[in-house]
């Protein structure tokens, strides 16, 4: 089965973020799998952006993220869960650590009552499915029940 299940959070949803952990777990326990979580950050790398944006702003965003992401693991998560923060593109920093930790699943909420993002480009957890190395399951309504 699986032995190391990726685990995308928005931490700014921490009650879907917790559904959808709570559902990876599930899987986990099945076969053991080690659970890893991840929440990406947009990067500064754009030259417009970093020429606004000092570099001590930078600093204290992803220090308080970094805070938060710990909080809801001691919060959410069992022993072990471990974490990770990125920054840059959501989907293509997901696959990276995906690749890096040498994942076998990836398990990636899919809002779909943010259509308007998909008009413009395709949803992260679309280009995570199409563009991942391991397998990708997409989950739907988590909002709905616990």
């Amino acid at each position: 089965m699986f032995k190391k299940i990726l685990v995308p959070v928005d931490i700014d949803y921490p009650d879907t973020a917790a559904r959808v952990y709570q559902k990876a777990k599930a899987i986990a326990d099945l076969s053991g799998a080690a659970i890893r979580l991840v929440t990406v950050m947009p990067g500064f790398s754009m030259p417009m952006v970093a020429a606004i944006v000092p570099e001590e702003v930078r600093q204290q965003a992803i220090a308080r993220i970094q805070e938060a992401l710990e909080q809801f693991v001691a919060d959410n998560c069992d022993p072990g869960v471990t974490a990770r923060l990125r920054t840059g593109k959501n989907w293509e920093e997901i696959i990276r650590v995906a690749d890096e930790w040498q994942a076998d699943l990836i398990v990636v909420y899919h809002n779909r009552h943010r259509e308007i993002n998909e008009v413009f480009s395709q949803s992260c957890s679309q280009r995570v499915a199409d563009h991942a190395n391991c397998s990708v399951l997409r989950l739907r309504n988590v909002g709905a029940s616990p």
